[in-house]
């Protein structure tokens, strides 16, 4: 109804005039307010009709000026329930506010209503009325965007966890966890993650639900799975009823009926596919989408570095040419030869095997001839052997059998006989027909000795078959007395020498590859005896820790090399690197004992680095890890030493963050510049780049290694083409023209 407050609504009372004129013009005044509010006010009376509604309540509520609607005829019919409650609240406390539904189709609108009166002799119910709808969908909107929030928050929790074990975790445990996330976030049923087998089936590799052993499924357009791998993108099946691109059988067999399948790529290629799959027909969302993108981007990072640290555990463990065992390998399967030795009782032999004569090979037709003779002659030493025997390239031209289980020394010599029989045969190169002879050295024992002085028995048999000639072998019994003197030689006058300074340093140069600046020196001890003549590092180093000498011989080369590297710091900075051995570093007071020596030398810490090699990491006791953190505070340099051929893993550099540097070992470098061993050493610079690490190539011969590394990213290199180890004057004099390399890094970056 239009009209006043006063017009049908509310008496205006009493009988003076006067103040009856007052009263309409309050009445007056209260409905322009009224018909002037957003808000709607009604009047209702004790029979629940409207006595008055200003304009925004019949907005509200839907009805014209002339009607006189009821309570009841405004609401919703599902709200007439709350209609009573409503009049029953009323009637018991004078008020009531809420939300009530009204109109058809309902709509909310937001109620304060209070009892009024008595005017005129009766009560009437005063209300306020706004529009629910803009605020329930306002709400509505800020509910689905917190949802949203939320879920973006826990998709980022979930991705950074993931990421996380992809970078040290283990590929497997990445997977589970990541399937479990899936079907938690999106509410799926199932997720699964197949990976590629030969050209023409996908295995199940896991899965959120038990799958049958060994399934398989064929690739290409018979499932989900197979179409995603063979088109290389995400694809979304909505409903199974409407998909034609591919069968379908498989899913609907199982009751599914949508599915979202993601390629996850490895290295070479799509190494296989993630599948979301629900048993009711679904269209993923954008945000869906992009996580199980994500995920599947994170397991192909995963693949990749699993990819990466497998190549990189193989070329730690074989020789690059020969795809055989390496020396690291060979002295494994020797200590667990021996292992078994001990337990049953049977005999192991190591044979130490030398191509007779190899150099007129290389000299005469080129480094390549002899490469193919030895990739010839390894096959040939494998078929050979035992399939239980391990056969291991031990050097420029020598080969290693390891030959467990042996019943007797005659069994080895049988396999001595059975290889020079081999190498009666003639070999085929290119389109040359040779032969090639070769002397052997055989050590047998029952596991009373180690692996290295099994190795070295070997060699020192050997060197008895070479007196004797090509073709020959000889058991190291013969000479055995012979190699035992030369060892006790060495430990009593190395201890000599260190007490009476009769050692020698010479440094090699370190060199910044971009600028061809001399950055530091490696310290490198020498000996020269009147009895033995030139002993070299590979002999008296073990000799001292045998006789357990590796403390004193480690403090005098720190000592001379401080003292000599302190002199030479009279212009740019020339860094000292000396080798440290495992068991200086279980020394408790190595770290303070080295402070003594920088302080009485003058050399700045961080002028000094220490290297050490991966096999420190088995060491894992306190004394090491806490000589090493005292040494990272004094802000010396700790620099991991021929990366990548002893127990190599990145775990490492996640584990241990106080290395500085890494020195790719000389065997990667030596087999470069091929393509392979490129796509390895750039792998390696990204990951010491990601840990904020210098890369070091160390036995750089050849210009073309250089200028390999130089494309690989490596920041510093040393090795015989820069300089040799050059004695204490030769580095003054260096330091003194500018300590420039001497060679062109070479072709355009």
């Amino acid at each position: 109804m239009t009209g006043s407050l006063n017009s049908g609504g509310l008496n205006s009372g009493g009988s003076d005039s006067g103040d009856a004129g007052d009263r309409r013009t309050v009445l007056a005044a209260l409905t322009a307010i009224s018909e002037s509010s957003q808000d709607g006010v009604v009047v209702f009376d004790r029979n629940t009709s409207v006595r008055y509604a200003n304009a925004a309540a019949r907005t509200i509520l839907e009805f014209p000026a002339h009607e006189n609607p009821s309570a009841r005829d405004l609401v919703a019919d599902t709200a007439a329930s709350t209609l009573d409650l409503i009049l029953a609240e009323l009637n018991a406390t004078g008020a009531w506010t809420g939300r009530i539904a009204v109109g058809t189709p309902a709509r909310p609108i937001l109620v304060s209503a209070w009892v009024l009166g008595p005017t005129d002799g009766h009560e009437v119910v005063v209300a306020t009325l706004v529009d629910g709808s803009e605020r329930q969908e306002r709400e509505e909107e800020l509910v689905d965007a917190l949802t949203a929030v939320r879920r973006r928050a826990r998709e980022q929790r979930i991705v950074a966890g993931l990421n996380r074990a992809a970078l040290t975790g283990s590929f497997d445990d990445l997977v589970v966890t990541a399937l479990q996330s899936i079907v938690d976030l999106v509410g799926a049923t199932h997720a699964v993650v197949f990976r590629r087998r030969g050209a023409d089936r996908l295995a199940v590799h896991a899965a959120t639900f038990e799958p049958p052993d060994e399934e398989t499924l064929p690739s290409g357009t018979a499932t989900l799975a197979g179409y995603a791998l063979e088109r290389e993108e995400v694809i979304v099946c909505a409903d199974t009823r409407d998909e034609t691109r591919f069968d379908v059988t498989l899913l609907e067999d199982h009751d599914l009926r949508s599915g979202v399948a993601a390629p996850v790529r490895g290295g070479d290629g799509t190494w296989g596919v993630l599948v979301v799959y629900r048993t009711e027909p679904h269209t993923p969302s954008a945000d869906t989408l992009s996580f199980v993108v994500t995920v599947a981007a994170v397991l192909a990072s995963a693949v990749r570095r699993s990819d990466l640290e497998r190549e990189l555990r193989y070329r730690s463990l074989h020789d690059p040419l020969t795809q055989l065992a390496n020396r690291t390998l060979a002295y494994q399967r020797i200590d667990s030869a021996l292992g078994v030795s001990r337990e049953d009782g049977t005999l192991t032999a190591v044979i130490l095997v030398d191509l007779h004569d190899f150099r007129t090979i290389n000299d005469s037709f080129g480094h390549g001839a002899g490469d193919a003779v030895l990739t010839a002659v390894a096959p040939m030493l494998t078929r050979t052997v035992r399939p239980s025997d391990t056969v291991a390239r031990f050097g420029g031209d020598e080969f290693l059998l390891v030959c467990p289980g042996l019943r007797s020394t005659f069994d080895a010599i049988g396999v001595a006989q059975g290889v020079l029989a081999m190498f009666r045969r003639p070999l085929t190169i290119g389109n040359r027909t040779t032969t090639v002879t070769a002397c052997m050295g055989i050590s047998v024992g029952y596991g009373e000795h180690t692996a290295a002085e099994m190795v070295r028995q070997a060699d020192v048999a050997m060197g008895g078959a070479k007196k004797e000639g090509p073709g020959s072998y000889e058991l190291y019994d013969k000479v055995q007395g012979g190699e035992a003197l030369r060892r006790l030689t060495i430990a009593s006058e190395l201890r000599s020498a260190i007490e009476n300074d009769d050692l020698d340093v010479a440094y090699q140069p370190v060199f910044d590859i971009r600028s061809g600046r001399m950055t530091g020196v490696e310290a490198l001890a020498r000996w020269t005896t009147s009895s033995l003549g030139v002993v070299g590092p590979d002999e008296f180093v073990p000799a001292a820790e045998r006789a357990g000498l590796i403390g004193p011989l480690g403090s005098w080369v720190l000592r001379r090399a401080c003292t000599e590297a302190a002199r030479w710091q009279t212009g740019d900075p020339v860094e000292l690197r000396v080798n440290v051995s495992p068991l200086q570093l279980r020394q408790r007071t190595f770290a303070s004992s080295l402070a003594d020596t920088l302080e009485r030398t003058g050399l700045a810490p961080d002028l000094l680095g220490i290297e050490i090699t991966e096999t420190l990491w088995l060491e894992d006791t306190s004394a090491v890890k806490n000589n090493l953190d005292e040494l990272h505070r004094m802000g010396i340099k700790i620099l991991l030493d021929d990366f990548g051929v002893g127990h190599s893993s990145l775990d490492y550099l996640t584990r241990f963050p106080i290395l500085d540097a890494i020195k790719i070992d000389r065997s990667f470098v030596a087999d470069l510049p091929t393509e392979q061993s490129e796509a390895v050493i750039r792998a390696v610079v990204s990951v010491a780049d990601a840990f904020g690490l210098d890369v070091v190539g160390e036995g750089v011969e050849t210009t073309a290694q250089l200028d390999s590394l130089v494309r690989c990213g490596c920041g510093y290199a040393q090795g015989y083409l820069m300089a040799r180890p050059l004695p204490p004057g030769d580095v003054t004099a260096l330091v003194a023209s500018g300590g420039r390399m001497n060679v062109d890094a070479g072709p355009a970056r």
